[in-house]
């Protein structure tokens, strides 16, 4: 199947974007979802139920390097890629890409949940979700290669790719929490996290590199593979080598090959309110590790050569196709695959929030840190809450490091007891092209869904503000 190298690379870096915890849920306190980024803070609703399926659907996938607006321009009342003859800027395009773009994904389906307050000073959640999460990384060299193909046509033209890897993980998480207040000032919380592993690959590799010329392309490396997969039976030729990868075709079969591959997380958190109106809040979340059985592994040095072509970006090009080769050729199956660890993708929040006229409206800062050792990145989310009874909530935030000025982070909450219904996302695009494209989008998160709660405070009917609260 031959395919456009530059314009997969492009389209699905730039029209993927997601973090599957949304910032402006973690003020907007009417709603039950800022348990689980912080397991000291609890709703103001006594209780809260998640209807299965459908209180809580999660999506965030996204890149750290380009949006659809560096591929994609206006010229002249025409919308034109980087590589147009006339208008087209590939250098510029070139020059806005990372040394390593990570793409992320992550999506999170609530099963089951609950929580409700224990006498005066508890509270206690339970959730139990299906989550699945993907990080990627493409080195620059292969949008190089993608934009300018092979210039040199006498000479080798090298590319390092050895940055190339991916990870893929998709498990069940069971986890109960309890929030303990302390006093006026301080609330601690804690969630324990059981984890069930259904699936997991990793590819990745020590060295890789790409020599093309106008006789031949040869890739060389070291690379290795590692997978838990029930299910699965490889086919080996007498050195070793994968000659065939067959699949069950059947979900018993799957079943009757799996061993429980199992984990362990923790959350902490804590809360810290020095006045009634000011809250300082810090958590980490995720922190914790995977056993994985069910495993398989493959690697070894990269030593093959085929039949080189000078490619050009308006050609198509089938390499894939000769890559896989070049893997299946290269690598030594280990027949006896032990179990392994994963660490899990750890966060740390901080928050700060300033609650004024009677707590109908706030503005808070939460910072965001992803402290896994293959993704690190920052976020700081500025938002305003607007609240002024239980039955309607608006929060509106912005992200400084992501949002380049071309999105707004929004959420939503109206309450028809006992139902509340819910939408909300960190990076929705302000901008988009006359075909409805979010072309200055880097990334989207997005959560929705319908969850029961009861025992919410009833609406202030005091204005909105007086002047006794300005005097306060």
């Amino acid at each position: 199947m031959k395919k456009n190298i530059l314009f997969i690379i492009l389209f699905c870096l730039s029209s993927l974007a997601v973090f599957a915890e949304v910032s402006n849920l973690y003020f907007m306190d009417y709603l039950p979802y800022r348990v689980y980024m912080n397991p000291a803070l609890r709703p103001i609703c006594g209780t809260y139920v998640e209807l299965p399926g459908i209180s809580t659907v999660s999506l965030e996938v996204g890149n750290n390097s380009i949006s659809i607006n560096d591929f994609i321009q206006y010229k002249d009342g025409k919308m034109v890629t980087s590589l147009h003859p006339d208008y087209g800027d590939r250098d510029a395009l070139y020059k806005s890409i990372k040394n390593n773009t990570i793409i992320h994904q992550e999506l999170s389906v609530s099963i089951l949940g609950f929580g409700f307050r224990v006498k005066e000073r508890g509270y206690f959640s339970f959730n139990l979700s299906a989550r699945e999460d993907l990080t990627g990384t493409l080195p620059k060299d292969l949008f190089k290669l993608a934009l300018y193909g092979t210039p040199d046509i006498e000479g080798v033209n090298r590319y390092n790719l050895s940055s190339t890897s991916a990870d893929a993980s998709v498990y069940i998480d069971m986890s109960g929490a309890y929030s303990h207040k302390i006093n006026e000032q301080w609330t601690v919380g804690a969630r324990l996290h059981l984890l069930m592993g259904l699936a997991n690959a990793r590819a990745s590799f020590s060295s890789f590199n790409l020599d093309a010329s106008i006789d031949e392309w040869n890739l060389n490396g070291n690379g290795s593979i590692r997978a838990s997969v029930p299910g699965i039976t490889v086919e080996l030729d007498d050195e070793g080598h994968i000659t065939k990868i067959n699949y069950p075709t059947e979900f018993k079969d799957y079943l009757q090959s799996y061993k429980p591959s199992i984990g362990a997380a923790i959350d902490l958190g804590g809360e810290y309110k020095p006045l009634p109106e000011l809250s300082i809040s810090l958590s980490l979340k995720d922190v914790g590790f995977m056993y994985w059985q069910n495993s398989h592994k493959a690697g070894g040095d990269i030593d093959y050569t085929f039949t080189g072509i000078e490619y050009k970006p308006e050609e198509q090009v089938n390499y894939a196709d000769s890559l896989l080769k070049a893997l299946q050729a290269s690598y030594v199956y280990d027949v006896n695959a032990s179990p392994y660890v994963s660490a899990m993708n750890a966060k740390m929040y901080v928050g700060i929030e300033y609650s004024f006229l009677k707590n109908m409206m706030s503005v808070g800062l939460l910072s965001r840190t992803d402290l896994n050792a293959c993704r690190f990145s920052e976020e700081l989310t500025l938002a305003y809450n607007l609240r002024p009874c239980s039955w309607f909530g608006l929060s509106a935030s912005y992200s400084f490091i992501s949002g380049g000025f071309s999105t707004l982070g929004l959420g939503f909450n109206l309450r028809l007891p006992p139902f509340s219904i819910y939408v909300a996302g960190d990076y929705m695009p302000l901008y988009y092209s006359k075909e409805g494209i979010p072309y200055r989008s880097e990334r989207l998160n997005l959560q929705a869904g319908i969850v029961l709660t009861f025992g919410c405070k009833k609406c202030n009917t005091k204005p909105l503000y007086t002047p006794t609260d300005f005097a306060q």
